[in-house]
């Protein structure tokens, strides 16, 4: 009878003392926490009571230094923590329940844990649990305060602090701009993620949004960070106000000085090419208020504004027309007939003149042929001429007043020839 090898006796005994610790002692392979929340890691036992008797139930946390023990449970004794580690527990202590619970989780936590049980007349059995300790970054997303300029330059940042592992930084919000990521690690193995939203910063950029969004293992959603950009520039200026339509002797008019500036103007100062402000305008704030419309007024108005980065300046010309009444264009209207009229009487005459003239001659004539052919009685003759004028003027200055401002008149001549 062959004796059996020790080294197949030994390997048989932890087979079987493995396969009863599987049996016996129940955990959970691999478990994950965030650090600053509560974690447990259960170990339920499973057993005949009627065979066994439960003699201790141990946590520890394996170590390159050797284990530390985290708790104890024994069932005269009651419970105890060696490590007097006072974020351990066990809780809900009722067979077959022996869980350990640490809170507030911390990032030196992770590592491997054993539930160890003491089992007479059995032995002890074993279950490990590795624990995998993640990190909640710290999310922070601001503005960075720039000039105006050609050159392309950060004007965001989004942080993504001390994750673990590290957080996917994103931006959303606009098309033009760039972006640059650095990720610094950290002794506990943690990452700080910086992402930079670079752009060349113009007036229209300031106070756009853009929107930072974090993505980390520990967060449920997408974390949404809204930028609001600062971008300083010099004022930008134009002048409303003239409308075109200034007349001499109207009232009621201004000019505004509309300036947009980051940050805001201080100062608005008013000049005219021609010269000194004229005495009918009054300067209020950014405005000018016109008392009176004169011939003073035309020129080359400029509005320079100023604020911390520098000045800006508009301007418009205007030009003041002369009034236009409706007395003044009837009576023009009616010396235009007049004369037009006399004109036309005058040519008319003429013509009228040159024909009488040359009917006489031509009567001259036949009279003559007539009396040495025959000495009929000599019968007078008429010659009529009528001519008619008719011309109509209206004052085109102000249509609304055409059907009163209507001028019409009529010529007759007539020529009587004998």
């Amino acid at each position: 009878m062959e004796t059996p090898c020790p080294q197949s006796i030994n390997l048989k005994n932890k087979l079987f003392s493995s396969v009863l610790a599987a049996q016996i002692v129940q955990v959970e392979d691999l478990i994950t926490g965030t650090a600053g929340d509560e974690v447990r890691l259960p170990c339920y036992l499973s057993y005949n009571a009627g065979n066994v008797r439960l003699v201790q139930v141990t946590w520890l946390k394996r170590a390159e230094q050797g284990n530390v023990n985290l708790a104890v449970y024994n069932p005269r004794l009651g419970t105890s923590y060696p490590a007097a580690i006072d974020r351990v527990t066990l809780t809900n202590v009722t067979a077959p329940n022996y869980t350990l619970s640490i809170k507030p989780l911390q990032l030196p936590d992770q590592g491997v844990y054993s539930c160890e049980v003491n089992m007479f007349p059995s032995g002890k059995h074993e279950s490990q649990t590795r624990l995998t300790v993640l990190a909640r970054p710290l999310t922070e997303a601001i503005s960075v305060p720039v000039d105006a300029s050609l050159s392309e330059v950060p004007v965001a940042n989004c942080t993504a602090a001390s994750g673990k592992p590290a957080a996917q930084v994103a931006w959303s919000g606009s098309d033009a701009g760039k972006v640059t990521v650095t990720e610094t690690g950290h002794a506990d193995g943690t990452v700080t993620v910086v992402s930079q939203y670079r752009l060349r910063p113009t007036s229209v950029d300031d106070g756009k949004n853009v929107t930072c969004l974090v993505t980390h293992k520990t967060f449920t959603d997408v974390i949404n960070l809204t930028v609001t950009l600062s971008v300083r520039y010099p004022p930008e200026v134009t002048i409303a106000g003239y409308d075109g339509n200034w007349y001499v002797g109207s009232s009621g008019h201004r000019l505004a000085c509309l300036a947009k500036a980051s940050p805001p103007v201080t100062s608005c100062r008013w000049t005219l090419s021609t010269g000194p402000l004229p005495p009918n305008v009054e300067t209020k704030g950014d405005c000018l208020l016109i008392t009176h419309v004169d011939y003073s007024l035309n020129g080359t108005w400029v509005c320079e504004a100023t604020n911390a980065l520098g000045k800006g300046s508009g301007k418009v010309t205007v030009v003041v027309k002369e009034a236009v009444s409706t007395s003044a264009g009837a009576a023009f209207a009616t010396t235009v007939i007049y004369i037009t009229v006399g004109a036309l009487v005058s040519v008319l005459l003429v013509v009228v003149a040159v024909t009488i003239a040359m009917m006489k001659r031509s009567r001259r004539r036949v009279d003559g042929t007539k009396e040495k052919a025959n000495s009929c009685p000599e019968k007078s003759g008429e010659f009529v001429i009528h001519a008619t004028l008719n011309f109509k003027v209206s004052d085109c200055a102000r249509p609304s007043s055409r059907e009163n401002n209507n001028h019409e008149a009529t010529v007759y001549a007539d020529v009587h020839i004998d």
